[in-house]
């Protein structure tokens, strides 16, 4: 157990309770470590649970992490909601993804008024093949599969995607169901994906009714309709020739093989003299959409590295962003681009070890970054930490403030013998929270900087009667309301040194004992007499 901070009242009157239950779980489950994460997901509610995977104002990874590999399809469903937030952690969508689960597919082709759904994501899923080869079958859910006929025009759910479908009969129905208003793009596709499958009398039905697009487009409305193309192909085989090349140049859930597709500058141009049909081969609006091959790619790099060298930094980038690139890969995007290595969502100590022995070495914030990535993925262990980095290296990093890494740097930092209280002077810092470009304190908003706002009235008084006396903190978590530490939005966040102090309390206390965390959970429900580190400190006391 810890012992009692130094400067605390002895005759301490405060009571510890959790106005918001809920809040307050999700706040202290950001200093939970992933095994610590998997036990206690099947013990708490599960409306806090849920509240458990933002907290601070930002999502929680480790909680994130600990629903996927529970698989439950009420954690599912709630993980896709999560993943298509604007700021969530963009490695989520990409392992929702790799599952091939049809409950993750379905909830996330049911919206078709979704914008946050890419679109070259649906049609990925309506092609019914495998994340992993773009070949598998996949099938779709049967409530996806049900096409309204002409005279209903009820909600057609997924809609244009369903044109990209493998399934033949399917991408007929929808065709014929979208009409002359179909996506020009998704008609080809349909189209091609009927010819190959004999459907040649259907296709002849929807051209002689005219229910399929049948204007011009493409750039500048250089490209014939697809009505025409559809007729030539039906008269012989050099316009079927013609319609098969169409619809290899048109968008489509396409599988990149290589560092060239990834990087294709020609392709991203936006230039508008450009007269292909797609311009970008990426999209760019999640980097774990696109399906690659990275079979494929790690037997190409040996050439391709022999005649163009360091990887492209788009490509580069992409590579940083994906859970699912092979290790060679992921040394070689640390190699030639160590700056982007805080995009790793998951280095291993191999990685750490590379990225620390460069010279020069990469600034302390990266170095920082990925340890505090490592330990919230379990991948890298304190001891892994201590061990790799650089002595000069390691003091900054186990005195960085950066809020999803704090319970891997409050354990770090105890087996280096830092871990205690410390001075909070000034009394607020302006330290980043989530990043090197997200700030958890902003200079324009007076809440921020406000002690009873952060804090509480309480504390405010504490403050104003100790004049020029600063605080500690644990004095400041003696005397703290409990939600305004626990569930704090980013409205008023808590600086980030109580923070950390905090973490090294439940380290300290919780530190693999779920049985621990569960009690510290229920006086939090029912009430404590004492400071929030004395209700840690009796609940290691009242578990084995």
């Amino acid at each position: 157990m810890t012992p009692k901070p130094a400067g605390l009242p002895k005759a301490h009157q405060l009571r510890t309770r959790a106005a918001d239950i809920g809040g307050c779980t999700a706040g202290l489950l950001r200093f939970a470590t992933p095994h610590e994460a998997d036990a206690l997901l099947g013990q708490i509610p599960s409306v806090r649970a849920r509240q458990s995977l933002n907290s601070y104002g930002m999502p929680n990874r480790v909680v994130a992490e600990a629903m996927l590999r529970r698989g439950d399809k009420e954690h599912l469903g709630w993980l896709v909601v999560q993943a298509l937030r604007p700021g969530s952690w963009p490695v989520l969508l990409g392992r929702l993804l790799d599952l091939d689960d049809p409950v993750v597919n379905e909830r996330l082709m049911a919206a078709p008024g979704r914008t946050d759904v890419p679109r070259n994501l649906r049609r990925q899923l309506a092609h019914q093949t495998s994340r992993r080869d773009g070949v598998t079958p996949v099938p779709l859910p049967e409530g996806l599969r049900e096409v309204p006929g002409p005279g209903d025009r009820a909600s057609l759910g997924p809609d244009h995607a369903l044109l990209h479908a493998a399934d033949a009969g399917l991408a007929a129905r929808a065709l014929r169901f979208l009409g002359a208003g179909a996506d020009p793009h998704g008609a080809a596709r349909a189209c091609r994906t009927m010819l190959d499958a004999g459907l040649r009398d259907e296709l002849r039905a929807l051209v002689d009714e005219g229910r399929l697009p049948a204007y011009r487009w493409g750039p500048h409305e250089r490209e014939p309709s697809v009505l025409d193309y559809a007729r030539d192909a039906l008269a012989g085989a050099e316009g079927e020739r013609r319609l098969r090349e169409l619809s290899e140049r048109v968008r489509k859930p396409e599988m990149l093989r290589s560092i060239g597709e990834m990087s294709d500058s020609d392709a991203r141009s936006t230039r508008w003299e450009d007269t292909r049909l797609v311009r970008t081969r990426v999209d760019r609006r999640n980097p774990a959409v696109p399906r690659v091959d990275w079979a494929a790619v790690l037997a190409d790099e040996p050439r391709r590295r022999a005649a163009d060298g360091a990887l492209p930094r788009f490509a580069a980038k992409i590579m940083a962003q994906r859970a699912d690139v092979p290790l060679e890969l992921v040394r070689a995007v640390v190699a030639d681009h160590p700056e982007l290595a805080v995009f790793l969502s998951d280095p291993v100590p191999r990685v750490l070890a590379d990225l620390c022995g460069q010279s020069p070495r990469p600034g302390t914030p990266v170095v920082t970054k990925v340890v505090g990535n490592g330990l919230a993925a379990g991948t890298l262990t304190p001891q892994d930490v201590v061990e790799i980095v650089p002595e000069e290296l390691l003091e900054s990093v186990t005195g960085a403030l950066w809020l999803p890494g704090l319970r891997g740097l409050a354990a770090v930092r105890t087996l280096v013998g830092l871990a205690g209280d410390v001075e909070l002077d000034p009394f607020f810092v302006d330290e980043t929270g989530a990043g090197t470009r997200r700030r958890l304190r902003d200079p324009r908003r007076p809440a921020h900087w406000h002690p009873g706002a952060v804090y509480g009235p309480r504390l405010a008084a504490v403050l104003r009667a100790r004049g020029d006396r600063g605080m500690t903190a644990d004095e400041v978590l003696a005397e703290a309301d409990t939600d305004a530490i626990l569930a704090a939005s980013g409205a008023a966040p808590p600086d980030p040194r109580v923070l950390r102090r905090l973490a090294e309390h439940v380290h300290a206390n919780l530190s693999g004992r779920p049985e621990a965390w569960m009690a510290a959970l229920k006086l939090l429900e029912d009430g404590f007499a004492g400071s929030l580190p004395e209700l840690l400190g009796a609940a290691a006391e009242a578990t084995p």
